[in-house]
């Protein structure tokens, strides 16, 4: 087997102009799912009450479509991809983005602490398959690129979806129709995250996530592409929620929790190796960098896993909403109280002082 011919990567391979919308707004659905999404929904559920899960899940379901409309509709938005402090803070959401996915694989196999499920394998043995699986997915994402990521997304999103209605239907079964009873509507920290910034905090979340910028920068019409992502993603989480309501650790729901989890982790893993390498090109380091990126994140994630995902996810997340209000902010500033001449002076200082790339 000629290996050299095996790693070379084919031309064009980034590139999904022609793709089309409803197939681009499946990877949307997928990407934006991630493993965490069915864990920290329920886990949100029993940590913080049934009302903190649905701002969780309403927030992540609005949050692409207000994404579209916001980077279509406030002039001057879509070049802050450019702006070298938030490519860095986007390669740190990305490098998160793998790790909390890693971590949801462990949940899905039994090792983790944040959702009770059938113990399928010890963690002396989980934690290897899972590094080795992404360091598999890193190789994919190499040769095959943004395009291989999208295509393999559809098949992803079929599993996800399939395998999450029968895990919601089942749940509801299994149960006899009863919710868990040690659910409550809403507890004392529930409503300490809620109010008064917890919805704002979720909702923002898409804007800092450089495999939604990486996508919605080579379709046109960006509010129709963020309107398919936000439904895709909107379905699945709909039995997300069923699921959490009624969810009972056995064995068969566990084989369909770990199916859900696999695909949607391994979706997400891609993806967030794809858009680190997307930020280090734009950065003018290569994409080869970007590989080292993505395998530096892989490879520490072990030091992050007994923190949980709830902890991990309050790392990725706690300020997140203030780097994006900061970013719609002073877009509406320079759209509204700047004059065009002005503002292209301020990017050209930028690009001069290497806060800005120059595009």
């Amino acid at each position: 087997m000629n290996l050299g011919k095996f790693f070379k990567r084919k031309e064009n391979q980034d590139d999904i102009k022609d793709m089309s919308y409803f197939r681009v707004g499946i990877s949307l659905g997928a990407t934006w799912s991630w493993g965490v999404s069915m864990i920290a929904t329920i886990a949100f559920m029993y940590s913080y009450g049934i009302i903190p899960a649905l701002v969780w899940v309403s927030g992540n379901i609005l949050a692409m479509p207000l994404f579209g409309y916001i980077k279509v509709k406030i002039r001057g938005f879509e070049k802050w991809i450019n702006f070298i402090p938030l490519i860095l803070f986007s390669l740190f959401i990305a490098a998160m983005a793998i790790i909390m996915n890693m971590q949801a694989l462990l949940i899905g196999l039994g090792g983790g602490h944040d959702v009770a499920s059938f113990h399928f394998l010890d963690n002396t043995y989980s934690v290897p398959f899972i590094i080795f699986l992404s360091l598999a997915i890193l190789l994919f994402i190499y040769r095959y690129g943004l395009r291989g990521d999208v295509l393999s997304d559809l098949g992803y999103y079929s599993l996800q979806i399939f395998s999450v209605i029968l895990l919601a239907v089942s749940s509801i079964v299994i149960s006899n129709f009863t919710i868990n009873p040690s659910l409550q509507f809403i507890n004392e920290a529930g409503i300490k995250w809620v109010f008064p910034l917890g919805l704002l905090g979720i909702i923002t979340g898409v804007f800092t996530d450089p495999m939604m910028w990486q996508r919605f920068e080579q379709k046109e019409n960006q509010i129709k592409l963020s309107l398919w992502g936000g439904f895709w993603f909107g379905l699945y989480m709909i039995f997300v929620v069923l699921t959490g309501l009624f969810f009972k650790p056995t064995l068969f729901l566990g084989i369909l929790l770990l199916i859900v989890i696999f695909a949607l982790a391994v979706s997400t893993i891609g993806s967030a190796t794809n858009a680190i390498q997307y930020l280090t090109k734009k950065i003018g380091v290569g994409k080869t960098t970007g590989l080292i990126v993505a395998f530096i994140a892989i490879i520490t994630w072990p030091y992050f896993m007994e923190h949980g995902m709830a902890k991990i996810w309050n790392i990725y997340a706690g300020y997140r909403w203030k780097v994006v209000t900061s970013m719609i902010v002073i877009s509406l500033i320079g759209q509204y109280l700047i004059k065009k001449e002005s503002r292209e002076k301020v990017i050209n200082f930028m690009k001069k002082i290497k806060l800005f790339y120059k595009v």
